[in-house]
């Protein structure tokens, strides 16, 4: 009887009828029921509440995010806007340095954007098309500037007029080793006739 003395607490007293056990469980009943009903009330009550105080700080918490949300957005597009002018001005200073070099514009941009965007092998080809651009350049100069010898070849005692010591110096200047040869060749020729 140990379960039923738990079960009827105060209301419990030895040699229960069946009548008074059922009668003490009912009240018992009664007063769980308030209890349960009075427990349920509280609940319903403290979750309306927890769900207002959600509701407001989700109402705080989304003003809050949007705001930081459009801070970050303003952010990412200035730092946008800031790596773009910096590749900007290091495009153009490379450029500059690149004319300055004798690059035609447009190849010096072509380089300058190469060099940024780490391009190593359009780079390497535009300086080998520039370098074989610099090597004709110097060999037309070279051309241009070498003197032509008159009809006979001479300038009426055996010597031709020209300075071949002053045209072999100049050529080694200008780094064309093929005309230097050439002027050194006819300056050897020019001292074995005068011997």
């Amino acid at each position: 009887m140990s379960y039923l003395s738990e079960m009827l607490g105060d209301a419990y007293k030895e040699g229960m009828t069946e009548d008074e056990i059922s009668a003490a469980l009912e009240g018992k009943k009664t007063s769980a029921d308030a209890e349960m009903t009075r427990l349920k009330n509280a609940l319903t009550k403290a979750n309306s509440e927890a769900a207002e105080w959600k509701k407001k700080v989700r109402e705080y918490q989304t003003d809050e995010e949007a705001k930081a949300a459009a801070q970050k957005e303003e952010f990412d597009k200035l730092l946008q806007e800031n790596s773009e002018l910096k590749r900007g001005a290091e495009i153009s200073d490379k450029k500059a340095k690149l004319i300055s070099l004798g690059y035609d514009e447009k190849s010096a941009e072509e380089t300058a954007t190469a060099m940024i965007d780490g391009d190593l092998e359009k780079v390497i080809m535009n300086q080998g098309i520039f370098l074989e651009a610099q090597k004709k350049n110097l060999q037309a100069n070279a051309m241009r500037n070498t003197r032509r010898p008159s009809s006979n070849g001479s300038d009426g005692d055996g010597k031709s007029g020209l300075d071949y010591q002053k045209l072999k110096e100049e050529a080694l200047e200008s780094e064309n080793i093929a005309a230097a040869a050439y002027y050194t060749r006819l300056l050897a020729m020019e001292q074995a006739q005068n011997l």
